[in-house]
């Protein structure tokens, strides 16, 4: 089809998408506009996310000047463990240049719980895949930066929460991390706590999954407890050679 322009409003009730579409004639999403006005830029490895695209030769790759630098946007982020409660957090991935922010909000009296003993994920009681976030360089960048703050102290459940990360997504609430990396030893948590860490090391791998984990012994039900958890990472291609 030809381009069309109009004069005046254009109307959709459904959304609006932006698609590309390849040699073999099969299309892709680049940008989608919800019927609640919301505006999502889908992962796409060579033209979304990152600065530089796939392939690109050593030493060629600042593309400070192009659109990609300057995009702004919504990215859909991964989905959180089956194991954590869907009414405990919220995450936001998004991108302005050259920088992705992943931001996670969690309120842990939203049905999370710590275990019996140091070092246990935290999430829903006894359920499996209870990581709060999965961290991939094609939708979170490559991670600079890690950070953690507390905005209401954790009672009834452990206040001493620590941040972990491991290759492995099936770990579950009241059991340890397989393999894990511990990102941040907070101790008791108090309100106004923050904590950073360098991820570059602990999150190189092109796939991490981040766990909430108890530093002492108490088996119980969160009753209040609210953190938030932000990953900075840079928005270039991990295969540029």
């Amino acid at each position: 089809m030809a381009t069309t322009t109009f004069n005046g409003i254009v109307r959709s009730e459904s959304g609006l998408k932006v698609v590309s579409k390849d040699a073999q004639g099969a299309f892709t999403d680049q940008l989608e506009v919800a019927s609640d006005g919301g505006i999502d830029i889908q992962k796409v490895a060579a033209t979304g996310n990152n600065i530089v695209a796939a392939g690109t030769s050593t030493g060629a790759n600042n593309a400070s000047l192009g659109t990609a630098a300057t995009r702004l946007g919504t990215i859909t982020p991964a989905a959180h463990g089956s194991g954590f409660p869907d009414a405990a957090i919220n995450t936001f991935v998004d991108k302005l240049g050259g920088t992705i922010t992943t931001t996670i909000l969690i309120d842990l009296h939203g049905g999370a719980s710590s275990g019996g003993s140091a070092g246990d994920v935290i999430g829903t009681a006894d359920a499996a895949n209870a990581y709060i976030a999965e961290i991939d360089h094609e939708i979170n960048g490559v991670p600079m930066l890690v950070e953690f703050g507390c905005t209401e102290v954790p009672t009834g459940g452990d206040p001493d929460i620590n941040l972990d990360c491991s290759a492995t997504a099936t770990d579950a609430e009241d059991a340890a991390v397989t393999s894990g990396t511990n990102l941040l030893n907070n101790g008791d948590l108090t309100l106004g706590f923050y904590a950073t860490a360098d991820a570059g090391a602990d999150l190189a791998a092109a796939k991490k999954h981040i766990y909430l984990t108890a530093g002492a012994a108490t088996n119980a039900a969160y009753t209040a407890g609210k953190l938030w958890i932000r990953v900075t990472g840079m928005a270039v291609d991990t295969s540029n050679g």
